[in-house]
């Protein structure tokens, strides 16, 4: 049973919210409340598994309670349920909202949503994620590059050039954008040499998100790895995946987070590698001995995954729900409750079809991607069929991922 805190600005708003909920009886109960102080005293009462609230009101701020909400209860979902216009207001909300909704709305919509993210927060706060986390001395702090980047795209006041300005600040980082827009993934027509041009582009999200992937990398590869672990090759790997998963998605933009998603799919298995070596070391050799894929390993020594360790990394640092829950639902796409052929999805069999490509995949030879997916899912999806289509089609994937 999920448990909900309605908050709201008024007891006629509640009264009308609670009506307008009751269809939603199944799996789901809810208690509404009115005002700022009275949610804070719910919530030490009592544990909740998500808030969903007013964005403003007289005498409400529903930005600086889900602020406190993410500080002191950060296991709730938080989300915010508004008939605000406000573009400023919409701004400062979603850097501690996982999700903004507008009036009027769907009642099933909204139930859809706010289980997968209580699905998200159950895996990221497990105890084995916990107890993992407790053991790693130090994640990867924010960098300043980032941090700066995120100010600027949080601010409401964001332009291309306000954006360009601060990555030019970082010549490698310049470098790697440049690269990544001109690769073949994209598939321009011409040649962009400026960062303005990259920028306008691709969009604010998609280099938020291409800036976060290129730093967690450079801020692991300054750590000792064990022995036989290549940051390189996972690298790589990543690049690959995400390259692949994005070709799965006809939406533009759900292609362009898959992309990233398959860049940062893995960065919870350097993690591992770096900050507890001998344990990784051992699953490792686990995984390699049962002929077994690592995350499987990984769940026998450390009570988690990679996938977990990444996402909550992730959720450190600030990026989108959809990229976190791709992350961490990389390895299990069902457990997000639904069937859709979404970006966690798209993840996970390209995923399998990587790894299945060093086995002898091929269009006529499906086992070895198959061995990793989780059929059942797959077929529930609709795409099962298309699977020989994609992999006949992974020509040039290599050149695109450069």
């Amino acid at each position: 049973m999920i448990k909900v805190l309605l908050v709201e600005v008024s007891a006629a708003a509640g009264e009308q919210l609670l009506q307008r909920l009751s269809v939603l009886s199944t799996g789901w109960s809810m208690r509404c409340v009115v005002g700022e102080a009275a949610a804070f005293a719910a919530l030490e009462e009592a544990t909740f598994d998500a808030v969903i609230t007013e964005l403003a009101g007289p005498g409400f701020d529903g930005v600086t309670l889900l602020r406190k909400v993410r500080d002191f209860w950060p296991a709730t979902a938080r989300f915010v349920l508004s008939a605000s216009s406000s573009t400023q207001l919409l701004m400062k909300a979603l850097p501690v909202a996982h999700q903004i909704l507008c009036r009027p709305f769907d009642p099933l919509h909204l139930q859809g949503i706010v289980f997968r993210a209580c699905a998200l927060s159950s895996r990221l706060y497990s105890s084995g994620v916990q107890e993992a986390l407790g053991s790693i001395r130090s994640l990867p702090a924010v960098p300043r590059l980032y941090q700066l980047l995120s100010q600027e795209l949080d601010s409401g006041r964001a332009t291309p050039k306000s954006v360009a300005t601060i990555i030019e600040q970082d010549m490698s980082m310049t470098a790697r954008l440049l690269q990544l827009v001109n690769s073949a993934f994209f598939g321009l027509s011409r040649r962009i040499t400026d960062i303005r041009e990259a920028v306008t582009y691709l969009g604010f999200d998609p280099i938020r998100n291409l800036v976060a992937s290129s730093e967690m990398f450079r801020a692991m590869s300054k750590l000792a790895a064990p022995t036989g672990f290549s940051l390189d090759a996972v690298q790589q790997h990543s690049q690959r995946v995400g390259t692949i998963a994005a070709g799965l998605l006809a939406d533009r933009e759900l292609s362009r987070t898959a992309y990233c998603a398959g860049m940062l799919h893995d960065i919870g298995r350097v993690v591992l590698a770096v900050s507890m070596p001998e344990a990784f070391s051992r699953a490792s050799e686990f995984a390699r001995l049962q002929g077994i894929p690592l995350h499987e390993a990984e769940q026998q020594v450390f009570a988690c995954t990679h996938a977990e360790i990444g996402a909550h990394l992730l959720v450190m640092w600030g990026l989108p729900p959809a990229l976190i829950e791709a992350v961490a639902f990389h390895h299990s796409p069902a457990a997000l409750g639904d069937a859709q052929f979404g970006i966690a999805g798209a993840i996970h069999v390209a995923d399998a079809i990587e790894h299945g490509r060093s086995e002898g995949l091929s269009a006529s030879r499906l086992e070895p991607a198959l061995a990793r997916i989780d059929v059942d899912w797959f077929m529930r999806s609709g795409e099962f069929a298309s699977l020989s289509g994609w992999v006949a089609g992974l020509d040039g994937v290599d050149s695109a991922a450069a």
